[in-house]
């Protein structure tokens, strides 16, 4: 079983921290470990770094989206799609300050759910704690100022 956290990190973060991603996941790990009033900054700092998940445009694109396919389901506002002839199936929740996946078989059903959200905004940023394994849904490009 795979379990996502996806935090929308907020433009300027996303275009400053790419390339540096083991950064933001660090910070995430640390809000998960610390204790005490370290805790309490290392939250503050994921709080400030973190945008708005856009909850309704969210939940509009992936009915849009997926309407038309058969193993895609929505029941009690969390979203479904279960691949029986991949053996894939993945549940999309909305907790308000981020969204989760959590997956099991073959990676189809979650690829389906990122490439969703990738399209809504490009500065998605999901997380496995337990594999460890992070990065953005969508690579933001740099500037360059040659």
């Amino acid at each position: 079983m795979r379990h996502y956290y996806i935090y929308l990190l907020k433009p300027e973060i996303a275009t400053s921290y790419f390339g540096k991603e083991w950064l933001i996941y660090q910070l995430f790990v640390d809000g998960e470990t610390v204790k005490g009033e370290l805790r309490t900054l290392v939250e503050k700092q994921i709080k400030y770094i973190s945008g708005t998940i856009p909850t309704l445009k969210v939940k509009k694109y992936l009915e849009k989206t997926l309407k038309s396919r058969t193993d895609f389901y929505v029941l009690n506002d969390h979203f479904y799609l279960d691949n029986k002839a991949l053996d894939s199936k993945a549940v999309l929740k909305d907790h308000g300050s981020m969204l989760t996946v959590t997956a099991s078989g073959s990676y189809q059903a979650e690829t389906i759910f990122f490439e969703v959200l990738r399209q809504i905004n490009p500065a998605f940023f999901a997380m496995d704690f337990e594999n460890r394994n992070y990065g953005w849904l969508n690579p933001v490009k740099q500037v360059n100022y040659i």
